[in-house]
């Protein structure tokens, strides 16, 4: 009897059993429909790819570049707006393309001027960026990827994990938000890839978005207005160098001898110190290498490892940038007092070096260098 009601009850769930299997096909087909028919976001287009996508799709030759001005001179993403172009053409592109910016989620300012904003991406994930006001310009600190892969012990984006890296058009929508913020601006930018990720762990986003900020008919800014900052990945840096020679390169050293720096930052254990100082040391370059030095309690800030750095520096066409730590609560590290940051500058002075000591702006918003993270959402 109790193997004859199994059987009935069965049957008798057969039926929605079968419906939740075709709802949840029906679910899995949409979802690979939308997939196959989402539109390509415009953002990601360089202006030789939008002009021959445009040509194949009957528009006239000069239409791509009507289309970058209206992005990115004008920064209109609406397509409503391109009042040069026909309505006809306009309205082709908005059932070809998407156009609009990622949105802002949340943003937050300090009493100085600093403003971080979160912005949500299409599959749901979260990127912060920066905008800084300096005594008599600006500068954008952007992101590169969600997340760093890197670990360095103490940085907050590396506690984080990574995600994955961020396309050039996700790059491109943190300048973009930001020149929003900068309505009727017109004077210097200086754009800095200092916020969440390694940008060169993700050169090919990065290469696409420098090339769509210097192009003359995008946002136009000349590269020797913009700063990468790496920890040390030496073959794209190299790639870097070559492809964008004026590009300022900020490298990430915090630490006076290898060992120090392989305890702090685990992918020293992959590209060698030794190597990357060599590569600096031989290869001449229209401008100074900008070295980042941490300074964290009692870690690396003794003004015997201040001559250490000097030793180590030595022979390389650079200049200092003394970073006090910038706390973060989940980190066990803190900042040095003012006198201990001073006696480690005039040892590094002493040295002939070029210093400069950054106390960084933004840390009551948590934006400040080693601050940005995307916390996960509460349950």
């Amino acid at each position: 009897m109790k193997r004859k009601s199994k059987i009935l009850n069965y049957c008798r769930s057969l039926p929605s059993l079968l419906a939740t299997c075709h709802l949840s096909l029906n679910c899995d087909i949409i979802g690979l429909v939308k997939k196959l028919i989402t539109k390509p976001w415009i953002l990601e287009r360089q202006l030789n790819e939008l002009k021959e996508e445009l040509r194949a799709a009957g528009f006239r030759p000069f239409t791509a570049r009507q289309v970058f001005q209206w992005l990115y001179h004008k920064n209109s993403q609406d397509p409503t707006a391109w009042s040069n172009i026909g309505k006809a053409d306009r309205e082709k592109i908005a059932r070809l393309y998407e156009c609009a910016c990622r949105p802002v989620l949340e943003s937050q300012n300090d009493e100085q001027g600093t403003r971080k904003f979160l912005i949500g991406l299409a599959d749901g994930l979260k990127v912060e960026t920066v905008l800084i006001r300096e005594k008599d310009h600006y500068t954008f600190c952007l992101s590169t990827q969600m997340g760093c892969a890197l670990a360095c012990r103490f940085c907050a984006t590396g506690a984080m994990g990574f995600r994955r890296n961020l396309s050039s058009g996700e790059i491109i929508t943190q300048v973009l938000i930001l020149k929003k913020e900068l309505a009727g601006y017109s004077g210097k930018l200086n754009l800095v890839f200092m916020g969440m990720g390694e940008p060169l762990l993700n050169y090919e986003s990065l290469a696409r978005a420098l090339r769509a900020i210097s192009e003359p008919d995008g946002l136009n800014i000349s590269p020797r207005h913009v700063t990468v900052s790496t920890a040390g990945i030496l073959e794209n840096l190299k790639n870097l160098e070559q492809d964008f020679p004026p590009v300022k390169i900020a490298f990430s050293l915090n630490a006076p001898t290898s060992a120090l720096r392989c305890e702090l930052m685990p992918v020293s254990r992959r590209e060698s110190l030794d190597g990357l100082l060599a590569w600096f040391r031989e290869h001449k370059r229209r401008q100074r290498i900008t070295c980042e030095y941490v300074l964290l309690q009692g870690v690396n800030d003794s003004p015997d490892q201040a001559r250490q750095l000097a030793r180590l520096l030595h022979g390389i066409p650079a200049k200092v940038n003394l970073i006090p730590y910038n706390e973060n609560p989940a980190l066990p590290f803190q900042r040095p007092d003012e006198a201990t940051v001073e006696k480690f500058r005039a040892v590094l002075l002493e040295k002939s070096l070029t210093v400069i000591t950054r106390w960084s702006k933004g840390q009551g918003i948590r934006s400040a260098c080693g601050q940005l993270a995307v916390l996960p959402e509460k349950p």
